[in-house]
């Protein structure tokens, strides 16, 4: 068993990017979870990945943002889950005010 404090754990976030920082808090042979934060990027980034044998589960606990999945823009507010299924391309961006938190699960399936 491990409990994570969500606000001691975003104090720890890693800068992985000027946009992006994130923290793994649970790593098992069938998922990872952990916090992921987004900064307003300065110019739009058209990239999205994906993941080849993994559905991605969020949480928005923090700001707003929107997710871009399938063609389409799907507003982010606090209490927000996602769904995404392994090899669907999408990609998270915060709005101008703030950063976008979100606690993620990486399943393998």
């Amino acid at each position: 068993m491990k409990i994570v404090k969500i606000a001691a754990a975003l104090k720890r976030l890693k800068k992985i990017s000027d946009e992006i920082r994130y923290l793994s808090c649970f790593e098992q042979e069938q998922f990872t979870g952990g916090l992921i934060a987004f900064k307003p990027a300065k110019k739009a980034n058209p990239k999205q990945i994906s993941h080849d044998n993994q559905d991605v589960i969020c949480q928005v606990l923090q700001g707003s943002g929107r997710l871009k999945i399938d063609g389409r823009r799907i507003r982010l507010v606090p209490g927000t889950l996602c769904h995404i299924p392994k090899r669907t391309p999408h990609d998270f961006s915060a709005v101008r005010s703030g950063e976008l938190v979100l606690f993620y699960l990486l399943i393998k399936t």
